[in-house]
């Protein structure tokens, strides 16, 4: 009887050990897989192959919008993901919108690596930050320090693909990364 007893609790911790042992498996191979963190050093390896998502201000963003516009007159590049749509492709964005912006002011993004892998790097004529809906009526822009690393892949008349990782150093560690595919508007 004593053995029957002794025999079933070795078996039950057995299973519990290798149930918990199991699913930290899991869960270390599911952050591997599709984890990005936010970093101080970038590199291009550490651009996931999901599509670009992120964290604003402590608070995750679904990007449901990017574009690539190419301002007539000052050259300007500019990248936008944002979580609002606006009412027309290339149209104005919605008040009440958070989003990422990265710029090359005087100058164009062509296919090919940028990098500024530290937040003590400097890049001249690149500008990133970022902004978030405060209330309704209220959107707050920021631009604290960061740091990026990007590739693009493809630009056409109508769009422009890559992947992008870029870190702000803010208090809420906020951070875009993965891959895109823009739609191309000339202002």
């Amino acid at each position: 009887m004593v053995i029957r007893k002794f025999c079933f609790l070795l078996i039950a911790v057995a299973l519990l050990t290798g149930c918990g042992k199991k699913n930290e498996t899991n869960s270390t191979l599911k952050t591997d897989k599709e984890g990005f963190t936010w970093t101080d050093v970038l590199t291009l390896d550490k651009i996931p192959d999901f599509p670009v998502k992120g964290y604003l201000n402590g608070k995750e963003i679904k990007v449901e919008y990017i574009n690539f516009e190419t301002w007539r007159g000052s050259d300007d590049n500019v990248i936008n993901f944002t979580a609002k749509p606006p009412r027309q492709n290339c149209g104005a964005f919605v008040e009440d919108d958070s989003g990422f912006r990265i710029m090359k002011k005087s100058g164009n993004f062509k296919s090919g690596d940028y990098i500024k892998d530290k937040f003590s790097t400097t890049v001249e004529g690149i500008i990133a930050d970022y902004h978030f809906s405060v209330d309704k009526n209220n959107t707050k822009n920021v631009s604290p320090d960061w740091n990026y690393v990007m590739t693009i892949t493809d630009i056409n008349d109508k769009t422009v693909k890559g992947k992008i990782a870029i870190c702000f150093k803010d208090d809420s560690k906020s951070w875009i990364a993965g891959t895109f595919e823009a739609i191309r508007c000339n202002n």
